[in-house]
């Protein structure tokens, strides 16, 4: 099965589009949610989300990863322990992501 590719292309004057983009998915803005409160690994993220695929949480984790939003972490240990995180630019989106919570507790 090939990636979804996108059929319009995204306007690079239109940063609305560009930053919906990033953090449109259908777990996206969950995942988001979590990581703008702590780091989270795969395993917790699946415990939040049962009704997720692992293969649809880690492909939307690694386009969030390519978009620059968040970044993975393995650390050396046994058992392996794999950890997300925000990035700097990342944590941008919290005033965003307190925006559409207050714009969504008003509707």
């Amino acid at each position: 099965m090939s990636n979804y590719e996108q059929k319009t292309a995204i306007k690079n004057d239109c940063s609305i589009e560009k930053t919906l983009n990033v953090i449109s998915g259908k777990w996206k803005p969950a995942i988001l949610s979590e990581l703008l409160k702590t780091n989270i690994r795969l395993k917790d993220i699946q415990k939040g989300l049962p009704e997720a695929s692992k293969r649809t949480l880690t492909q939307q984790l690694k386009e969030m990863i390519d978009d620059g939003l968040i970044q993975k972490e393995d650390f050396n240990e046994y058992p392996k322990r794999t950890e997300y995180s925000m990035t700097p630019l990342g944590k941008q989106l919290f005033t965003v992501f307190e925006e559409l919570r207050s714009f969504g507790d008003k509707l």
